[in-house]
């Protein structure tokens, strides 16, 4: 008998957690994400594996087939349909895209190209005969054309930004946006701002907003194209997407007001997977009783097409700072000046999580990229920040506020203020401090960041594409920032007004009447 009970309670419990526990059946997921960058590319696979070993089955579009297959992931490779992003930015060219190019040109480089792919067979296949999908997860970019794919297909859709919102995503997603306190995605300022940087960012804002609406439409014939016609236009498209996942941390980042719908995951491409090392460069790192410097400038710009006087500054540098060594990822390190220090050695390609939690490990030379920084932080090494260009800058002053790294204007790079830098971070205790504790509530969430993804985007596939948009998201932008309303009190207030001067006119004219009345009867 009591075993009976044990039995019946058992499965009573049992029940209880089963029913609350909120469940999805398998999903079939189409994940689109046509930019050919690696570095974008990273959080959205992360996600897509995340979601197959769930037991989803994912279809995915991109540039980077994996290697190894695994199940329920099924790759549909756009691999050589654009020139390669990785290793392929010279010094020149990064010198001309870190000025403040116009929003045109920013859509004719990583806009329209990407939007011409919707004319390969791969995607006329797939829109011709589309499978039975649930759900559609697509990057958020400057390719809004992608974004027809989830009312094309009648299903809810899901975007993912590799950063924070543009500034031009709020509008359409409904998202509180305060520029008092938030400064524009390529501002150089960081909160609190003073009077002059707040007059500027509200200016930059507003006008990136307005550029990016208005020459975003030229992809217009690009949705009508694919898609066909009654469809939203490419400014409107964004309004249609059900839940953002972005790459955002207030640990980091500072505090921000999100809509349900934007939902923060940064880190969620940070995972503890070993890929190997080649044996040298491990040899080397284990080696370094002194310790070692990683230096990477992500995975675009090549370093050895810097000038050679800044290459021969950050040489006689090197030498400086002996006994302690430094890795420096090189795409091609044959090219670099001859005359390289004995404590310093390359690679073309390094697994960098690998690298940045290295026991050895004493500071990281990063450009300021988001991803490399977040897995910095992740792993507390203190940085060295050399921006070069977009949101290299915000985060590199962000992280320096925070004691997190030390700054070095790229124009002003010299044998002494490199030294100094690392130097800096390799005798004051403060920086080594800081990036424990920021590490710490990096990591102080209630769930992984993977975690979190995936419960959103099986939370839209159970409750729909409504489930967490904005009610803003269908409201034009006269409504949402109260224009109407104000012009409706302004109108009573100014007819209120008219009415009281009417008024006061004719009693004037009454009282002025009776008292000319009143002096002819005395007179």
């Amino acid at each position: 008998m009591q075993s009976i009970l044990k039995f019946a309670g058992l499965c009573l419990l049992m029940t209880l957690l089963i029913g609350n526990v909120p469940l999805v059946n398998s999903l079939r997921i189409l994940g689109i994400f046509p930019l050919q960058g690696k570095s974008h590319f990273v959080m959205s696979e992360a996600l897509m594996k995340g979601l197959a070993a769930k037991g989803h089955q994912v279809d995915v579009y991109g540039h980077f087939p994996l290697k190894k297959s695994i199940p329920n992931y099924t790759d549909y490779s756009l691999a050589g349909t654009l020139p390669a992003f990785a290793n392929n930015m010279t010094y020149e060219f990064m010198e001309s895209f870190s000025k403040r190019i116009s929003m045109k040109q920013m859509l004719e480089i990583v806009g329209e190209p990407i939007c011409d792919l919707l004319n390969l067979p791969i995607f006329q296949k797939l829109l011709k005969d589309p499978p039975k999908y649930d759900l559609v997860i697509v990057e958020i970019f400057m390719f809004n054309c992608y974004l027809g794919w989830g009312p094309y297909l009648k299903v809810p859709m899901i975007a993912v930004s590799t950063t924070t919102l543009f500034d031009w995503m709020n509008e359409a997603l409904g998202n509180p946006w305060n520029l008092a306190a938030e400064p524009s995605s390529f501002s150089q300022s960081i909160p609190p701002m003073s009077f002059l940087e707040r007059v500027d960012n509200f200016l930059f804002s507003n006008y990136l907003t307005l550029m990016y609406n208005y020459h975003m439409r030229v992809q217009d014939k690009y949705i009508e194209g694919a898609f066909g016609k009654g469809h939203p236009n490419a400014v409107d498209a964004m309004r249609e997407i059900s839940l953002v996942l972005i790459n955002y941390n207030q640990a980091l980042n500072g505090i921000k007001a999100f809509t349900p719908g934007v939902v923060p995951v940064a880190g969620l491409h940070i995972t503890d997977r070993d890929d190997p090392l080649p044996e040298r460069v491990k040899k080397f790192m284990d080696e370094s009783k002194d310790g070692f410097i990683y230096f990477s400038f992500g995975s675009m710009v090549r370093i050895e097409t810097f000038p050679k006087h800044i290459l021969h500054a950050l040489y006689r540098s090197f030498e400086k700072i002996a006994p302690v060594r430094v890795l420096m990822k090189i795409a091609k390190p044959e090219d670099l000046p001859a005359g390289l220090p004995s404590n310093v050695i390359t690679h073309n390609w390094l697994a960098q999580l690998q690298v940045l939690k290295h026991k050895n490990i004493k500071a990281f030379v990063t450009h300021g990229g988001t991803m490399g920084t977040q897995e910095a932080v992740y792993h507390a090494v203190p940085m060295i920040g050399i921006p070069l260009f977009g949101d290299q800058h915000i985060n590199i002053k962000t992280y320096v506020k925070k004691n997190l790294a030390v700054y070095v204007n790229r124009h002003e790079l010299t044998e002494e203020t490199f030294t100094r830098a690392v130097r800096e971070i390799l005798t004051n205790p403060i920086y080594k401090e800081s990036s424990e504790k920021y590490s710490k509530a990096f990591k102080d969430v209630p769930m992984k960041p993977l975690e979190t993804a995936i419960y959103w985007v099986e939370y839209v596939a159970r409750h729909g594409k409504n489930a967490l948009r904005s009610p803003l998201s269908d409201m034009p932008w006269w409504q949402t920032s109260l224009l109407d309303i104000y012009v409706f009190l302004a109108t009573i207030l100014v007819l209120i007004l008219i009415v009281i001067r009417v008024i006061w006119k004719n009693l004037a004219k009454l009282l002025s009447k009776k008292t000319a009345k009143s002096k002819k009867k005395q007179q």
